[in-house]
């Protein structure tokens, strides 16, 4: 079966600090809905939101409680913490370390490839997050490859609107080395991209209703195709309401309907009180 990762939020309480009751009651409502992958400190957990410390302990606490695969965010700027972080989350026994590139001082491309080849020495296996749409620049396509034949990464997140894009990457990078994980991260587009030779998706509509998505997958793996469009269908529904106001806080209102109150976003995110409505009445809608 291919890889099912939810991109885990970050629960909060009424102070803003991480609410380790909320997230044990999340993750234990992920693998009772047939999730087993967790990614980490992505940009559904908002971890351009939480410093060193805090990374550190809520991967150490999802680790305490989960047997499944964490895939842990080192998404810092300088290659100094992300390497601080990565050696962290080794000693914590994560599975997978994954990362975008640097921001707000963007490196050469001579950088870009260092900064990888830096945290590829720690013994975990590396994944680039590349979401060109929050880290405002794209990487060239012949850069990737350069770092996947020099064994720098293991795999890549690839979340982007553009599927044209997307089989383009999909394709060549495959073709270099079919060990190379590639992974959708739009929600709209999980069953497009299984069917064309992803390796899986990262999902952030997961948080809210896993069983759907991982219907989704026991669909397509049983080729019962028609029944996956129709729940891609459904999924796209609520992937167009949960991703209103400032992303993750639709997720985060989902879940409070859902019965796991994980709170709002940490300010200056806000939610969008429109969004609220429709939330609600998409997911009594479905009977969720």
């Amino acid at each position: 079966m291919r890889d099912n990762i939810v991109s885990l939020v970050t629960p909060f309480d009424e102070k803003e600090e991480i609410n380790f009751d909320a997230l044990y009651q999340l993750l234990d409502f992920q693998i009772k809905n047939g999730i087993k992958n967790f990614w980490i400190l992505g940009t559904s957990g908002e971890f351009n939101m939480l410093n060193l410390d805090e990374k550190i302990l809520l991967v150490t606490k999802i680790r305490e409680r989960i047997n499944g695969k964490i895939y842990a965010g080192i998404n810092e700027n300088s290659t100094r913490n992300s390497l601080f972080l990565a050696k962290k989350f080794y000693d914590i026994g994560v599975d997978f370390i994954f990362s975008i590139p640097p921001l707000y001082h963007r490196p050469s491309e001579k950088g870009l490839i260092l900064y990888f080849s830096e945290l590829r020495k720690i013994d975990l296996p590396l994944y680039l997050y590349y979401i060109p749409s929050y880290t405002g620049y794209n990487i060239n396509l012949e850069t990737i490859e350069k770092m996947i034949r020099d064994g720098i990464l293991d795999g890549m997140k690839y979340t982007t609107s553009d599927f044209v894009k997307f089989l383009e990457y999909l394709n060549n990078l495959k073709s270099i080395s079919n060990k190379f994980k590639i992974f959708i991260g739009e929600d709209r587009m999980i069953l497009q991209a299984l069917i064309n030779g992803a390796d899986g998706a990262v999902s952030g509509v997961a948080n809210v209703v896993p069983e759907l998505v991982n219907n989704l997958y026991l669909e397509f793996e049983r080729n019962n195709i028609q029944k996956a469009i129709e729940l891609q269908l459904i999924i796209n529904k609520l992937a167009n309401v949960l991703n209103k106001g400032d992303y993750p806080s639709g997720l985060k209102i989902g879940l409070k309907y859902r019965g796991i109150n994980v709170g709002k976003v940490r300010k200056p995110l806000m939610e969008d009180s429109r969004a609220e409505g429709e939330i609600y009445n998409m997911l009594k809608e479905l009977g969720l």
